[in-house]
């Protein structure tokens, strides 16, 4: 067992100035280390549903990509794409025009209202 005089002069290095000014110093940068942690974890929480987010896009663009896939792998398909985009047709068929009536529509204008109209305080 330490003597008094041991235990008087570790008692009195624990409670020096410098020794709580160190231990201080100490505890300020585990509390800044943790900090910067949780606002690393924080924005990468963030990062993580924005990528989530996009995956999820690509997957449906993926799905709709697939069936579309599907679509042109049939005759039907092949041939619809190449009408569409080609605008070509078969021997014999004939294409049909539909015309509008040329009626004019007479627009009203929207009645402008102030603020002070509607009822309506800035403050």
């Amino acid at each position: 067992m330490l003597d008094f005089y041991q235990k008087r002069k570790l008692r009195s290095i624990c409670n020096s100035k410098i020794t709580q000014g160190l231990l201080a110093m100490v505890a300020f940068i585990m509390l800044w280390n943790a900090f910067e942690r949780y606002t690393i974890a924080d924005v990468m929480g963030d990062r993580r549903a924005l990528v989530e987010q996009e995956a999820a896009t690509l997957e449906a663009r993926k799905a709709s990509l697939e069936a579309e896939v599907e679509y042109l792998r049939d005759e039907r398909g092949i041939e619809s794409a190449m009408r569409r985009q080609f605008d070509i047709a078969l021997p014999g068929e004939e294409v049909v025009v539909i015309l509008e009536d040329e009626t004019e529509v007479a627009f009203e204008p929207l009645a402008t209202t102030t603020p002070t109209e509607s009822g309506w305080w800035p403050w």
